[in-house]
């Protein structure tokens, strides 16, 4: 058995064409997509890079909160792995600090840092190519190759940004977009400009050029990325037993790019562009191609993944392997999703169903001093701009219920046992009771 693991940080799902974007190129990520299986409700359950990378070692929930001394020594995916005699290699983008433990357990390690004449992203390709060129005849092998393009600041080549920021294309855009033009408003407006540095923290929730200014520089960042994938998808198309490889493409978090008003992860909001995220897998053969999976995923999911995978087992994980539900043999594998992120002292949790979005400020920072729970319709309210929490407070009070057992649930040693959601005839009401504009809209 061989897999390669594909890790874009602050890749955001809203970004890709197989996700609905419609104007920022990823045609390498999309033909992923169009021969493997895309999961369309897959959620962070940390999202915080190094809280990702605790879940998808161990399968299991690393929530933030004081219960966290509770839990007991978690399955490890490497050392059963390497019980199992499985060879893994890890390649990092050293361009970017990352978690100090990243490393530990792997058989073999390159961290990658670019030379003068070359990008980062150059640097990882190739140190990808000449370890598949290693592993080619070799058998049970894992590769995880983690990438750090997309995180500021964006240093690009210049045909990638060009794309993007030309009058030629600005004004392609705005045919495509607008079929008539008002007169009064064809004032010329000032011409975008690359962003290589992103500002951090709170912006100017009304700087539309700084917002589109962001949203470009991330879209020329992402096509860059994805012309690179398919620099590795060409690599695989040629290596022996390229189609017998498991491929999985997936992030840590999402980004903050504006939305909400905030850059970077300077409050812990689990707002939709933190936390879903893309999830593309393909299993060799292109073995159902095409398949969209709607059931609820979470990075927990990734590690019994792999090791179903290797057919080695991974006792006591939270998570629950995808294979079933990418070959079509299961429709869900759990109730809800639930995700946590601490920034500084300040603590947040989120609880998401394919109807609502509930976000639940558990410990607020100085910087979130009267933020409230928030309930967002799903999928109506896609980015979350309408609080309904003040027309749905009965529901809002069972699901923060809901939420905490949860916590509380994942800090027990042993399997987990989901604490059930409210009522059924409790959710049905307020799904088809009508849900008007709440007076504290999303900050």
């Amino acid at each position: 058995m061989k897999a390669i693991v594909f890790v874009a940080r602050g890749l955001q799902l809203g970004a890709l064409g197989c996700y609905g974007n419609p104007w920022i190129d990823t045609h390498a990520l999309d033909a992923l997509a169009a021969e493997g299986i895309v999961f369309d409700q897959h959620f962070a359950d940390n999202a915080d890079p190094t809280g990702a990378r605790r879940a998808w070692r161990s399968g299991r929930y690393h929530l933030p909160g004081d219960a966290s001394a509770a839990r007991t020594q978690p399955p490890d995916l490497l050392d059963a792995l390497k019980k199992q005699g499985t060879r893994t290699c890890l390649i990092v983008d050293d361009s970017r600090s990352s978690w100090a433990e990243l490393a530990d357990g792997w058989e073999r390690v390159e961290r990658v840092s670019a030379s003068e004449d070359e990008t980062p992203l150059d640097a990882v390709l190739e140190a990808v190519g000449t370890t598949l060129e290693q592993l080619e005849r070799r058998d049970n092998w894992l590769l995880w190759i983690d990438l750090a393009t997309l995180l500021p600041p964006w240093n690009l080549p210049a045909e990638f940004q060009e794309a993007y920021f030309t009058e030629e294309s600005d004004e392609e855009d705005e045919e495509e977009e607008y079929d008539e033009t008002d007169e009064a408003e064809e004032e010329e407006s000032e011409p975008l400009t690359p962003l290589t540095e992103a500002p951090a923290g709170a912006i100017d929730g009304e700087d539309d050029y700084l917002y589109l200014s962001l949203q470009t520089s991330y879209a020329a960042a992402v096509s860059y990325v994805d012309a690179g994938f398919g620099q590795l998808l060409e690599a695989l198309a040629g290596l022996e037993g390229g189609d017998d490889i498991l491929l999985i493409v997936t992030t840590d978090a999402g980004q903050n790019l504006g939305e909400h008003g905030l850059v970077g992860t300077s409050r812990s909001w689990l707002h939709e562009e933190m936390i879903h995220l893309p999830l593309l897998l393909r299993l060799p053969g292109a073995a159902e191609a095409g398949r969209r999976v709607t059931a609820l995923t979470q990075a927990v999911d990734l590690a019994p993944t792999l090791a179903s995978w290797f057919q080695t087992p991974l006792p006591d994980a939270h998570g629950h392997s995808l294979l079933p539900l990418a070959r079509g043999e299961v429709e869900s594998v759990r109730p809800y999703a639930c995700a946590g992120l601490q920034v500084g002292e300040a603590i947040e949790y989120a609880l998401r169903t394919p109807e609502w979005a509930f976000l639940l400020p558990v410990k607020p920072g100085a910087a979130d001093e009267g933020r409230s729970p928030q309930l967002y319709v799903k999928p109506d309210d896609r980015w979350e701009v309408n609080n309904v929490v003040q027309h749905h407070l009965e529901l809002a009070e069972q699901l923060e219920r809901t939420l905490r057992g949860f916590v509380t649930a994942t800090c027990q040693p042993g399997p987990l046992h989901f604490p059930p959601l409210p009522e059924t005839e409790t959710v049905a009401q307020a799904t088809t009771s009508e849900a008007s504009p709440s007076d504290s809209a999303a900050e």
